[in-house]
């Protein structure tokens, strides 16, 4: 299944509702085509203490913006990956950032994430807590997503699930600086799998120039302010 080719433009819903931060829009490095959801406050703040504290102090993870939010699915499917069980922990951000640099540039930690993806092995001390959902419609596109808070993996493997219907909620397991959604669609059930595919959002919401505008068939961009919006009736 993992070599069907997608022939037409993929277009998903958007997998969270509510306010959200671009922290990373698929171009980087290493993240291709892979997105990271972050909430945060108009001071670019993902809790409410000082941006100070925040820096430098670990905060209690449910006084995080994000934390606890609702994951929803982009399509109707059915799982085909639930894990749950790994663990989250606060720290400070600087902590945090300085543990996930490490880890990226770390020769060791780099072959053990090339093995596990040669193996097939379990990547929860990367993605932590995740689920990967099998279109029903576009045969071949798997969607992932990762760092779920512990116990919130709704569905359990081979259960159907529709579009928009909540399947876990915004974590910070894993390898995570703060509570955030990575997600991105792969042609291979696997996390282990490196062939990420494109694809757009139907519809969601971008606020530049002090206003809030509607974007259709797209994708956000670093640093942008999105929002869901419901889908037409």
């Amino acid at each position: 299944m993992g070599d069907a080719a997608v022939t037409s433009e993929l277009i998903v819903q958007f997998p969270l509702q509510g306010e959200w931060f671009v922290g990373a829009d698929g171009t980087e490095a290493g993240h291709e085509l892979a997105f990271d959801f972050i909430r945060l406050d108009r001071k670019l703040r993902a809790t409410r203490k000082s941006s100070l504290h925040e820096l430098l102090t670990a905060v209690p993870l449910d006084q995080y913006l994000g934390w606890g939010q609702p994951i929803v699915s982009p399509f109707e499917g059915r799982v085909v990956t639930a894990v749950d069980g790994h663990s989250e922990r606060s720290q400070s951000f600087i902590t945090a950032m300085f543990e996930s640099l490490s880890a990226t540039v770390s020769p060791s930690q780099r072959k053990r994430l090339e093995t596990l993806q040669a193996t097939g092995g379990d990547i929860g001390a990367f993605a932590g807590n995740h689920l990967v959902i099998e279109s029903a419609d576009s045969e071949g596109v798997f969607a992932f997503m990762a760092h779920a808070r512990t116990g919130s993996i709704i569905p359990r493997i081979g259960d159907p699930v529709c579009v928009n219907q909540q399947v876990a909620e915004v974590g910070n397991s894993g390898q995570s600086v703060a509570p955030h959604l990575h997600f991105h669609l792969m042609s291979d059930p696997s996390p282990n799998s490196v062939q990420v595919i494109p694809f757009k959002f139907a519809r969601y919401e971008v606020y530049l120039k002090g206003e809030w505008r509607l974007q259709e068939h797209a994708l956000p961009k670093k640093r942008q302010r999105i929002r869901s919006v419901p889908a037409p009736a």
